[in-house]
């Protein structure tokens, strides 16, 4: 059974800012992590220093992140970024 995809107001804004080839090569992998069989084949990491303690994760699609973190039933992404912005908003 796959799991719903929640996007935070900031995630949605940021992207609906993307470059339209970018957006759906991200969308594809947001797809891909909802279902558990494709899960695995992704390359996600757990964020490591988080303020709080919160156990985030970080999807990574070519030069762009996702950070989420997980629920019984579905994945809510906080932030979509380049990967040259940094995690110094953590």
């Amino acid at each position: 059974m796959s799991k719903a995809i929640l996007l935070s107001k900031i995630a949605g804004k940021q992207l609906g800012s993307l470059p339209e080839d970018i957006r759906n090569e991200v969308k594809r992998a947001l797809y891909s992590l909802s279902e558990p069989e494709n899960g695995g084949m992704l390359d996600t990491k757990k964020l490591k220093g988080v303020r709080g303690g919160a156990d985030l994760f970080r999807l990574r699609v070519g030069n762009y992140r996702v950070v989420y973190f997980e629920d019984v039933d579905s994945f809510r992404i906080i932030q979509i970024f380049h990967r040259g912005k940094g995690y110094k908003w953590l």
